[in-house]
């Protein structure tokens, strides 16, 4: 069976990098604008990043949480409309072009207290009820959430393996303990998913009004320091100090020559397998909540994973260690009738992994910027693509097109790259953009940078990297009717 995806288009553009008066893109006025703006363009589809909350370098793939929405984007200004917000406790205005994540956290955790205290006083009953139901719905993640993140501010950041070992290894009267002791707190974190899921659905319903589908993302590891392995250790491959016994990477590929050691604790497949998989569906479930159409990461780690002894300080020196992706896709099929999965089968990819994504059908990935590495039959460049593959002139990973052509990129593949377009440096992006979107992938994808044509400055993640990643904001205004039209005739061309 092969896969037939309806010719469509659309946007990669991650939430936090919406402008906002307060130092991070949120659920508020722009985000909104932002969908009138895709549906101007005639775009169908907003790629957006995980939802979950980022780590403090702002990664939103090293979350505390599988489960847990990312608070930080709760906009303080539908706080105050909805009467859950005085205005006078409104952040200052900091329309900055890079989040500062320490000051942001800080900021949103001083805006929740504020709103939860002011929700107790003078909240009307049908926000209580709806706040109650909600942790009621949600009880099986949000309460280990709360607890562990109340705990974690507790013992001032430290890494849950660092705990006192009673709480550390969850004994049943410490955790009744703790959960009275800064029941305050947990409430409190609580209360901020109840906000996020508030404010985030009134979003996704507005988008769904301008028939624009959401399209998110699902890490593939979970960080050792996270409630879900706190909760769930038997299904992490830990020791009897809750250590791991092998991290996560990759060996070297074209994203990083030596590699990348992420030292994420790898899964226990043999539990897994026993109870058929449980903990992946729920999350999956998660993600169905979230978004209409899920991209899965690092898809060859559902053939086999690059297993990095636990103390190795590098990723070149691991093996290849198989995963159960059959009997994962089986049960997710079973589990998920109508789940749209896309599958990010780039790096290092071996003919396993092809079968297995042709197996369930799942649609694949192209990047253009990695087209112009060899021949002319390289599988990225747009002449190549098939309808069962998702186009991207690039990724969050990927410097943006106008920032590779100039700076970034190999000479001699920036040499092929005009050859093949047979446009100058500063017409490159746009064209890569035409280019895709004539082409006959299913789904053509370009960031939002690409459509501005912006530099290297506005990168998203350089992978390998820790600093200076995930912070690109979008200037106000940016987002013109002339730039909607130029797309939209493109995209009515392109029959997409």
């Amino acid at each position: 069976m092969i896969v037939r995806m309806k010719r469509q288009s659309g946007v990669l553009m991650h939430i936090s990098s919406l402008p906002s008066p307060y130092g991070i893109g949120d659920f508020g006025t722009e985000a909104f604008k932002f969908v009138d703006f895709l549906s101007k363009s005639g775009q169908k589809i907003w790629q957006i990043l995980p939802l979950t909350i980022p780590d403090s370098l702002g990664s939103p793939y090293a979350s505390p949480s599988a489960f847990a929405g990312n608070w930080l984007l709760i906009s303080p200004d539908e706080l105050v409309r909805e009467g859950l917000l005085q205005k006078k406790s409104l952040p200052d205005d900091q329309r900055i072009t890079h989040t500062k994540y320490p000051k942001i956290v800080l900021q949103q955790k001083f805006i929740l207290e504020k709103s939860y205290d002011y929700f107790l006083k003078h909240g009307s009953a049908d926000h209580k009820k709806n706040f109650k139901n909600f942790t009621k719905k949600h009880s099986k993640w949000l309460d280990d959430y709360a607890l562990f993140m109340a705990l974690k501010d507790h013992f001032k950041g430290k890494q849950w393996f660092k705990w006192p070992p009673s709480i550390a290894n969850r004994d049943e009267e410490t955790i009744k303990y703790w959960q009275d002791k800064i029941k305050m707190q947990i409430a409190i974190f609580k209360y901020g998913q109840w906000i996020f899921f508030y404010q985030y659905k009134k979003l996704k319903q507005y988008a769904h009004k301008k028939e624009i589908r959401i399209f998110g993302d699902i890490p593939f590891f979970i960080i050792h320091d996270s409630v879900d392995v706190w909760v769930n250790k038997k299904i992490f491959l830990l020791d009897n100090e809750n250590k791991p016994l092998a991290k996560s990477g990759v060996p070297p590929d074209y994203f990083s020559k030596r590699g990348q050691l992420w030292g994420d604790p790898q899964y226990n497949w043999e539990i897994m397998r026993r109870n058929n998989f449980h903990w992946f569906v729920r999350r999956l479930r998660m993600a169905e909540h979230f978004y209409d159409d899920v991209r899965l990461d690092h898809f060859r780690g559902y053939q086999a994973v690059w297993h990095v002894d636990s103390k190795s300080k590098s990723s070149k020196n691991g093996k290849w260690v198989d995963v159960p992706g059959d009997l994962i896709f089986k049960r997710v099929k079973k589990e998920f009738k109508s789940l749209s999965i896309i599958s990010e089968d780039l790096g290092y990819i071996t003919s396993d992994v092809v079968k297995l994504r042709k197996r369930f059908h799942f649609p694949g990935m192209r990047v253009m910027q990695f087209g112009f590495g060899g021949l002319h039959d390289n599988f990225h460049l747009p002449k190549n693509f098939t309808n069962d593959c998702v186009a991207y002139t690039g990724t969050h990973d990927n410097d943006t097109t106008y920032g590779w052509i100039t700076k970034s990129g190999k000479p001699p593949q920036k040499k092929f790259a005009l050859d093949y377009t047979k446009v100058e440096k500063k017409e490159f992006a746009w064209k890569l953009i035409e280019l895709g979107s004539m082409s006959k992938a299913g789904w053509f994808i370009f960031p939002m940078q690409d459509a501005l044509n912006l530099n290297s400055e506005a990168r998203m993640n350089k992978p390998s990297t820790k600093k200076n990643n995930w912070q690109w904001r979008m200037k106000k205004n940016s987002l013109s009717d002339e730039l909607a039209v130029k797309i939209k005739k493109l995209t009515k061309s392109a029959r997409r």
